[in-house]
């Protein structure tokens, strides 16, 4: 178990969006954590829109450049679809939970891409889909 509350995971967003979190410190199970947050409150777009901005301002923060938009867009869609599967009524940090148990591995992307597309100049800097199998990941919209 990585939360054990809500109040966990509210910090984390917290200490995200005000670059509190040095990146080499963020893990994947955290990024998910935020991305969960934000798309369990607001529609897709704009929970997707402060997930990517977030982690641009957070690396600007510390002077570190690489952000790939493929990548994020894509861990977006698999917790996205991992919330349309899950029970509403649950709470964040039991979700939070779950969601790093299933996808905690981050190396689930290669299921979905070959290490060409990814290393591609494209891949990092716009969406790409994937060349080895297709998101089965949900309706692009999500509302709350």
């Amino acid at each position: 178990m990585h939360f054990k509350d809500d109040t966990e995971i509210s910090e984390l967003v917290q200490t995200f969006e005000t670059c509190e979190i040095h990146p080499a410190e963020f893990r994947h199970y955290q990024h998910l954590a935020v991305a969960l947050w934000y798309l369990k409150q607001l529609p897709y777009e704009e929970a997707s829109e402060k997930m990517r901005g977030g982690i641009q301002r957070l690396a600007a923060a510390y002077g570190k450049t690489g952000y790939h938009e493929t990548i994020t867009v894509f861990w977006l869609r698999v917790v996205r679809g991992f919330l349309l599967k899950a029970n509403s009524r649950a709470t964040i940090f039991d979700l939070a939970n779950e969601l790093a148990s299933q996808y905690g591995n981050k190396n689930v992307m290669a299921e979905y891409y070959s290490e060409e597309i990814l290393a591609s100049v494209k891949a990092k800097h716009e969406w790409v889909e994937p060349d080895l199998k297709a998101l089965e990941f949900g309706p692009l919209e999500m509302q709350k």
